[in-house]
C-alpha cells in the first residue's frame, strides 16, 4: 500500500494600521467670551496633556519591559502568519496572499508545498498553469497544472484567515514536484485565469513578474532519506537528517505522540543524523522549529507520514516434478 510523505511549511506577515480621529465641538460666544472661554481652554489642554504624556511614559515603560513568550510548540500556520505580506488585491478574484513569500521569511529546506489564501469563498484551480522560475538566471523550473489534485488541493480554513482579518475565503496547498534548493531564491507566475471562482464567471489576472510571488529556501532545514510516494511501515527506523546553518543555532523536535513515534535525538545544536522509529499505523506527524542565537524561532517544518502494517511476503507455489519423457 503506497503512503505518502508530506513536508509541509511555511511564511506570512500580516500589517495591521490603526487610525484614530477626534470630533471637536463649535460654539457661538461674545468676543469676550470667546477670549475667556479660550484662556480657560487652554489651562485646561495643559493640564490633560501634562497628564497624557504621565499616561504615555508609564504605558511605554510598561509595555517595553514585558517579555513576550516563548511558544517552541508554535503551529507551523501560526509561523508561516509571522512572516505574512500584506494581501495583494486581483481586480477580478479579489484579496489573496501567497506564502511564503519575502526573503527575510524563507522556506525551510527540505518543503515542498506553497500556499495561496483567498478571502473570497469557494476559488477553485483554474485553466491557468503556475509557473516557478529560478531568480538567478529565470530558468523554468516546473509547470504545474492547477487542476491536477495530486498538486493543488483545498486546504483548512485556519488561523491565517484570523491573522489577515478574514471571516473565512478558499486555501489552496500547491505541491511541487521536488524541494527547492537550498538557499535557493525562486518566483512564481501564473497564467491567467490560474484561479477561478466556482461559478467559473470570475478568473485570476496573470502574475508575469519575478517579484510579486517571489520566495527563497533557507540553509537550515530537514532531509528524509524516505522519499514521498514511498511507504512507511511500523517498525520501520526511518533515516534523515537535521541541518543546522545559516541563521540557525539550534532545532528541537516537537508536537508528536512517544507511543507513536519516537527519535534518537529531540534537540540539535550542530547539523545531525535522525532517526524516526515508528510504531503504529495510521496519520501521525512531528514538527522540527529552528531557532537563532536569541532563541528566536526563525522557521518550521511539519513532517507528515501515514503508517501501515507491512504486508506479508507471498508464499511461492510449489514446483511441480517435471518427468522427462
Amino acid at each position: 500500500m503506497k503512503k505518502s510523505l508530506f513536508i509541509t511549511i511555511t511564511a506570512l506577515i500580516a500589517a495591521l494600521l490603526f487610525t484614530a480621529c477626534a470630533d471637536q465641538p463649535s460654539q457661538t460666544q461674545t468676543a469676550a467670551e470667546d477670549a475667556a472661554a479660550a484662556a480657560e481652554k487652554e489651562d485646561v489642554l495643559k493640564e490633560e496633556n501634562a497628564s497624557g504624556e504621565e499616561a504615555t511614559d508609564s504605558k511605554t515603560e510598561t509595555t517595553e519591559n514585558q517579555e513576550a513568550p516563548e511558544n517552541p510548540n508554535k503551529t507551523e500556520t501560526e509561523t508561516e502568519a509571522d512572516a505574512a505580506t500584506e494581501p495583494l488585491t486581483d481586480e477580478s478574484i479579489g484579496a489573496v496572499s501567497f506564502m511564503p513569500s519575502g526573503q527575510d521569511f524563507p522556506l525551510v529546506y527540505g518543503n515542498n508545498v506553497l500556499h495561496a489564501y483567498f478571502k473570497r469563498q469557494n476559488v477553485m484551480a483554474g485553466s491557468g498553469k503556475m509557473i516557478i522560475k529560478k531568480a538567478s538566471d529565470n530558468t523554468v523550473v516546473e509547470e504545474i497544472d492547477l487542476q491536477d489534485k495530486n498538486k493543488c488541493t483545498v486546504g483548512e480554513i485556519d488561523s491565517t484567515f484570523q491573522i489577515l482579518g478574514w471571516n473565512g475565503g478558499t486555501h489552496l496547498v500547491i505541491r511541487l514536484k521536488d524541494m527547492p534548493a537550498q538557499g535557493e531564491t525562486y518566483y512564481v507566475n501564473l497564467e491567467e485565469g490560474a484561479f477561478v471562482s466556482q461559478d467559473g464567471s470570475i478568473a485570476s489576472k496573470a502574475i508575469t513578474d519575478s517579484s510579486t510571488w517571489k520566495y527563497s529556501t533557507a540553509e537550515y532545514g530537514i532531509i528524509l532519506n524516505t522519499p514521498n510516494g514511498s511507504d512507511v511501515y511500523v517498525d520501520d527506523v526511518l533515516s534523515g537528517e537535521i541541518i543546522i546553518q545559516g541563521e540557525a543555532v539550534k532545532a528541537e523536535i516537537s508536537n508528536y505522540d512517544e507511543n507513536r513515534v519516537r527519535f534518537n535525538e529531540k534537540e540539535f545544536k550542530e547539523s545531525g543524523e535522525l532517526e524516526i522509529k515508528i510504531y503504529q499505523i495510521g496519520v501521525d506527524s512531528f514538527t522540527v522549529t529552528y531557532y537563532d542565537r536569541e532563541d528566536n524561532p526563525i522557521g518550521v517544518i511539519t513532517v507528515s507520514y501515514t503508517a501501515s502494517i507491512k504486508p506479508e511476503p507471498e508464499e511461492e507455489a510449489p514446483k511441480k516434478a517435471v518427468t522427462n519423457l
